[in-house]
């Protein structure tokens, strides 16, 4: 027990002369420390941020329908300029659905034309009514021959009304032949069905007239030969029925002309027969012409797999340039088997930390540095500043920050790592010291400046903090020395040695 506390005794002596030792050799020969001057400067406040290269301008090429390529006329990674072919597809089935289209928009127009003819014109119209007019007075006419026949002594006034109506069975068989005669002028040969219909109907009703007027005629003989009564009410029965079915006939005539006039409905849907034909053969059309798979723009064209067009991901920037586009391959409007990629002007997208995200602000200027090109600064500009975050790879909350790179010489390539330093403010005539030299005690801030070998601890007030430099707004001068080493061996009046 005795024995160890001996020991421990000694120990503590020896480390309690080591550092009276220490002490004294620091009091004689001074803490070893870098310093540097504070310096009276521009003072640029700066968000620093790590991103890659991406495309800005592209634009992917699809073919106009589904089918196989007849010929590849570009190699994956070959620039091209706007207009020129890259690939032509196979046109047998493009021409195919082209004739396919053209039947199809001949036949909706020849149904369009059927129904257009078989509509009866006005002046079938206007014949049908005139031939029920007639017809209906040639039944009145008839009617009345039999009610006189029906008489069985005939008058004097009996034999005036026979005369009177042989009178005006002529006048009406005139009328019939006048109207049979114009509407034969009217209409010459060779006639359409509905034409003859009508012609027919009215050779009808003159016929029935003049049977009317030669009926009459009889019974006005019969009449004043005063014959067998019997015999003329038989003929005028069979003239009055003759006369009824001719009205009818007429008027069936004129049902079916009014039947054939309802064309509306069916005209309708012919024309929107023609309609959607027509569209079919221009879209047919259209895709035969885009059979030649041309550049839309200048740039680099690269090959997409057609099971992953667009979508992948490699050291393209988001392009998947497989190469496994050639002659033969199966193409569709789902997947665009080209991309053209303009590289004269590329964007730089860097993930902000959420912390700084709302110090930035579009148009602030920008210096990206490229892992690939160290040796190579280039200026730009905040262009856009994401809305959505974005997770990082360490798990932190990001916000993409895009710039515009300038890409003459086409060094930059997609995909290239590096890093940018976005200015937010920039403060001129700051007095500034390294960041390291200015130390926390309490919340207040100080320094150690070296004066006669001496580090004197001094209290300063900062303003903007850089990832480098510290502004000071109070305690220091420009040109004063302060300690950026050792800092934590020193003390207010501590004797140093600068390097």
């Amino acid at each position: 027990m005795y024995k160890g506390r001996i020991v421990a005794g000694i120990v503590i002596v020896l480390a309690l002369g080591g550092a009276v030792a220490a002490f004294a050799l620091n009091q004689t020969s001074g803490i070893e420390v870098r310093a540097e001057k504070a310096e009276r400067d521009s003072l640029v406040v700066s968000v620093s941020a790590s991103g890659v290269v991406e495309r800005d301008d592209r634009a992917d090429v699809y073919p106009p329908s589904a089918g196989a390529l007849a010929s590849v006329n570009v190699t994956d990674g070959q620039e091209v300029a706007a207009g020129d072919v890259l690939a032509v597809m196979d046109t047998e089935p493009l021409e195919l659905a082209v004739a396919q289209a053209e039947a199809a928009y001949r036949a909706a127009l020849a149904q369009s034309a059927a129904i257009a003819q078989a509509t009866p014109s006005a002046a079938d119209k206007r014949a049908a009514d005139a031939a029920v007019n007639a017809a209906y007075a040639a039944y009145e006419a008839a009617a009345a021959q039999y009610d006189a026949a029906k008489s069985a002594v005939p008058s004097s006034a009996a034999i005036e009304a026979a005369e009177q109506q042989v009178a005006d069975a002529k006048a009406l068989y005139d009328q019939a032949e006048q109207a049979y005669s114009d509407f034969a002028a009217a209409n010459p040969a060779p006639r359409d069905a509905a034409s003859e219909a009508a012609l027919a109907a009215l050779g009808l009703l003159r016929d029935q007239a003049y049977a009317n007027y030669l009926s009459a005629q009889a019974q006005l003989t019969q009449l004043q030969a005063a014959a067998d009564n019997t015999a003329a009410v038989a003929a005028a029965q069979a003239a009055k029925d003759q006369a009824w079915a001719g009205y009818l006939a007429a008027v069936a005539q004129q049902a079916g002309l009014a039947r054939a006039s309802d064309t509306g409905a069916a005209q309708g849907s012919a024309s929107a027969a023609v309609a959607s034909a027509e569209r079919a053969l221009a879209f047919a059309q259209e895709n035969l012409e885009a059979a030649e798979l041309r550049a839309p723009i200048d740039g680099v064209v690269l090959f997409n797999d057609a099971s992953s067009a667009g979508l992948g991901t490699s050291a393209l920037g988001g392009l998947a340039s497989t190469g496994g586009i050639a002659e033969g391959s199966s193409v569709s409007p789902a997947a665009a088997p080209f991309t053209v990629v303009a590289f004269d002007e590329l964007v730089f997208t860097a993930q902000v930390d959420e912390a700084d995200i709302a110090r930035l602000e579009p148009g602030m200027r920008a210096v990206v540095v490229l892992d690939a090109l160290s040796g190579t600064e280039f200026e730009t500009t905040v262009e856009s500043i994401g809305k959505a975050s974005v997770v990082t790879p360490t798990g932190s909350t990001a916000y993409p920050v895009t710039m515009r790179l300038a890409n003459p010489d086409g060094a930059v390539l997609l995909g290239m790592n590096g890093s940018v330093e976005i200015e937010i403010e920039s403060i001129g005539d700051a007095v500034t010291v390294p960041i390291e030299a200015v130390l926390e005690d309490g919340g207040e801030s100080y320094v150690y400046r070296i004066e006669d070998g001496r580090a004197r601890r001094v209290d300063i007030t900062t303003g903007r903090l850089t990832d480098t430099r510290a502004e000071v707004l109070s305690g220091l001068e420009d040109g004063d020395d302060v300690a950026v080493t050792a800092l934590t061996d020193l003390t207010d009046g501590a004797r140093v040695k600068v390097q």
